[in-house]
């Protein structure tokens, strides 16, 4: 059964914050700037444990929220152009994105 009233005691834009900040911080400690997504999701949840999150006064750790609200992992690394997906044969990796758009356009004549 799906419920759609999910009562969380921080908001959908709080909590993409906090994922989106925890996550930019572990990929940059990282020499190659990669991280595997199943690592990625053991740290997340090992960084903000001792945040208090909680859904329908019931403590809950990010990786739940990040399902119920974002659609999962994949999805929210997907929303942001910050970070890329990298998927091989065997692993799913996070890596950052360091190409840097440039908004000038070039016209010979």
């Amino acid at each position: 059964m799906v419920h759609k009233n999910y009562k969380w005691n921080i908001s959908e834009e709080e909590g993409r914050d906090i994922i989106y900040n925890i996550v930019e911080t572990l990929l940059n400690e990282r020499s190659n700037k990669t991280i595997e997504v199943n690592e990625l999701v053991y740290l997340l949840n090992n960084r903000t444990k001792d945040m208090d999150i909680r859904n329908n006064n019931k403590k809950k750790n990010i990786s739940n929220f990040i399902k119920t609200i974002c659609g999962g992992i994949i999805k929210f690394i997907d929303d942001y152009d910050h970070f890329l997906l990298v998927i091989n044969e065997n692993y799913t990796h996070v890596k950052l994105n360091q190409i840097e758009i440039n908004e000038w356009i070039f016209v010979e004549e």
